[in-house]
């Protein structure tokens, strides 16, 4: 965290203030994220980045808003993170509804599957239909992830902010980026295409239930983390 003290003018006297800006993804604050993921105009963006008034950033100099504009570059060098900004949603006769755990951690692996899948949908053709199901599969009721609830809340999903919608789409990005730097051999740099993602996970599902069907709901519940270390290990031995 950068620590920040601003001088300004007011009515003739100079005054100061003390505050923070953010230098990474993960101190940003979920107010922070989503002004920075929303794009408004540059005094109301630092505004909110700075946690001081409006109307302190609009007697800054240019030169002050030109350092400030500076501290921006850790959007460009920290492309990651490992959890989620915005942690609860509450959605509209659904109630509050859960991201994912840091690290992912916990998230059963089908969860996975069907959002990577959304994501990756949504980067390549950006519906809002997609961007919808994406978050409706991402955040979950306390009880856990469960595919009928999820359905069930897409239309509820639907009726929130489009800007909050896409904030978190980013967000699931940059966590995404931390997953594939972690498990490398998972997630092959060459290996960005649509139909390598669209595919590939539930060709890893298959693998792992065999022809065991019959608990086939069991192997869905493995945590994802459990599954990415289970397929790095049978690369390794494969290599061997």
């Amino acid at each position: 965290m950068n620590n920040i003290k601003i001088t300004y003018h007011h009515w003739f006297r100079e005054k100061s203030i003390e505050t923070t800006f953010p230098s990474c993804w993960s101190e940003m604050t979920p107010r922070q994220f989503l002004a920075l993921t929303s794009r408004p105009d540059d005094h109301e963006l630092l505004a909110v980045m700075l946690d001081i008034p409006k109307r302190i950033v609009k007697r800054l100099s240019l030169l002050q808003i030109h350092e400030l504009a500076n501290l921006f570059d850790f959007i460009k060098r920290d492309q990651k993170v490992s959890s989620f900004s915005l942690t609860t949603l509450r959605i509209p006769s659904a109630g509050i509804l859960h991201s994912p755990n840091p690290k992912l951690q916990e998230m059963p692996f089908m969860q996975f599957v069907y959002v990577d899948t959304f994501y990756m949908s949504y980067a390549v053709d950006p519906r809002f239909e997609t961007l919808c199901k994406l978050v409706s599969y991402l955040y979950s009721p306390k009880t856990g992830f469960n595919k009928i609830t999820a359905d069930a809340n897409i239309d509820k999903i639907r009726k929130l902010d489009k800007k909050t919608l896409e904030a978190i789409s980013l967000n699931y990005g940059l966590i995404r980026k931390w997953i594939t730097e972690r498990y490398p051999l998972v997630f092959p740099k060459h290996s960005n295409t649509r139909k390598s993602h669209d595919s590939s996970w539930l060709d890893v599902f298959d693998n792992i239930v065999g022809d065991d069907l019959k608990d086939r709901d069991k192997y869905a519940e493995v945590p994802v983390n459990a599954v990415f270390r289970f397929i790095t290990k049978k690369i390794k031995e494969g290599r061997k």
